[in-house]
């Protein structure tokens, strides 16, 4: 059910290459004082996956699950499930292939499981089949066999709203008694209340980032109303029973220290009046926003931010560029990754002292020159994909003028062709300030 407070959160001549402005030398950067970031405890790698076995990848072959941490998604009626279709190892529910393994690279194997319906586009959808059936009973057996077998380290249960263009993160779940009654005898769950560890009406909340995944999907321009809702509860029906078992299992494995340790979960309700192609596009949104925050708590030296907003391309929303790993010179282990180019074109990656905002080729250059440009120009994939990866022991980062300092904040850019844009056949991504730590 909806929120009931409906708050919303709320020219330079440059083409590719860079030209020499971006071989123009700036002073090194000593110390700023950054915000503090408590370092946690860095839990085991991934363990073994019983009951889960091989999952085929999206370019072909298998690979052993396991060898990285998982992240779990679960979906619901329409348009939720499809908007965590991409993630799921079925090659009947997902025939295009499993694209959750490594997922862009960023060290983390994302599995997705929901339900499917007769009509795919259906507004009173009844319990569907296959996994995660809106079901209480069907619900609780399947997550419990999942989130056992995979160990995640993070979740996010997806379901339907009432409310058009919704992207609503549910601040409360509870453990309630009394539930709405559900399609398939027995009605209630079995037992209820269904957390046998704590009272009644006992309140779990979200682990989730919340005001990021907010601000994040604002900014990336999808048309939804992206808020949190902190006045209610998640529901009585079988989509807040799932959020209250996805924030009852991150309760259980909170601690930094166990293998297993779960660092955040959480529910969104999705708004029933967005396309498919959009929910996805929140969704990932969602996930690499949540994949930022559990990167901090496991590394702690992560500190970028986001900042200068995309424009649209001949592609879609338009490119953007985030970070994987840590921000920590003597770990060596930043990465780069733009998604949303154009297929095959070529771009670079570049990064300065200070921010700017000044319209440039189709888009906005977001750092002010003197410019430096890091590595060579490099094409995306067929699918928009770009990943760079950085070395701090090389220049211009380990040494000249453009060094990166432990405690020195640069601001970086990517710029790509995109000739079927128009224009100035050029554009860039937003722009991302980092500090960086020892």
């Amino acid at each position: 059910m909806p929120c009931p407070s409906l708050v919303a959160s709320a020219g330079l001549a440059l083409t590719l290459p860079l030209a020499a402005a971006l071989a123009v030398p700036a002073p090194a950067q000593g110390p700023s004082s950054g915000p503090t970031v408590k370092r946690l405890a860095t839990p085991q790698p991934g363990l073994a996956l019983p009951g889960i076995g091989l999952a085929a990848s999206a370019t072909g072959g298998t690979q052993a699950v396991g060898a990285r941490r998982a992240i779990l998604l679960t979906g619901y009626w329409p348009p939720s499930n499809e908007a965590v279709r991409p993630f799921s190892t079925s090659p009947t529910q997902n025939p295009a292939g499993w694209i959750g393994s490594n997922w862009e690279n960023r060290g983390y194997d994302v599995y997705s499981y929901f339900p499917q319906f007769a009509n795919p586009n259906c507004t009173s959808c009844g319990a569907g089949t296959g996994d995660m059936m809106v079901d209480y009973q069907d619900t609780s057996t399947d997550f419990w066999a999942f989130a056992n077998a995979l160990q995640p380290i993070a979740i996010i249960t997806f379901s339907r709203t009432n409310a058009a263009l919704s992207w609503e993160l549910e601040m409360n779940s509870y453990n309630f008694a009394s539930w709405t009654n559900d399609y398939i005898a027995p009605t209630q769950p079995t037992p209820a209340p269904p957390d046998a560890s704590v009272p009644a009406e006992t309140l779990r909340t979200s682990t989730l980032p919340m005001q990021d995944i907010v601000d994040d999907v604002t900014e990336a321009n999808l048309g939804l109303n992206s808020f949190i809702c902190f006045s209610a509860s998640a529901g009585g029906f079988v989509s807040g029973f799932a959020a209250y078992h996805g924030c009852w299992y991150q309760s259980l494995h909170s601690s930094p220290a166990a293998p297993d340790w779960c660092v955040a979960a959480g529910h969104i309700h999705v708004g029933p009046s967005i396309d498919w192609a959009t929910a996805r596009r929140a969704a990932e949104v969602s996930l690499r926003t949540l994949i930022r925050h559990v990167d901090r708590a496991r590394y702690g030296c992560i500190d970028v931010d986001s900042y200068c907003a995309t424009t649209s391309n001949s592609v879609g929303p338009g490119a953007l560029l985030t970070t994987s790993g840590t921000t920590s010179i003597s770990a060596n282990g930043l990465r780069f990754l733009v998604t949303g180019m154009p297929p095959n074109q070529a771009g670079t990656l570049f990064y300065g002292v200070n921010q700017a905002a000044t319209p440039w080729g189709n888009g906005t250059l977001c750092v002010q020159s003197p410019l430096q440009r890091l590595g060579p120009i490099l094409n995306a994939t067929p699918g928009g994909f770009l990943d760079r990866t950085t070395n701090f022991a090389l220049p211009p980062l380990g040494s000249g003028p453009y060094q990166v300092l432990a405690g020195s904040t640069w601001n970086f850019q990517y710029t790509y062709r995109d000739p079927a844009s128009g224009g100035a056949n050029f554009d860039a991504t937003n722009g991302l300030r980092i500090t960086f730590c020892p």
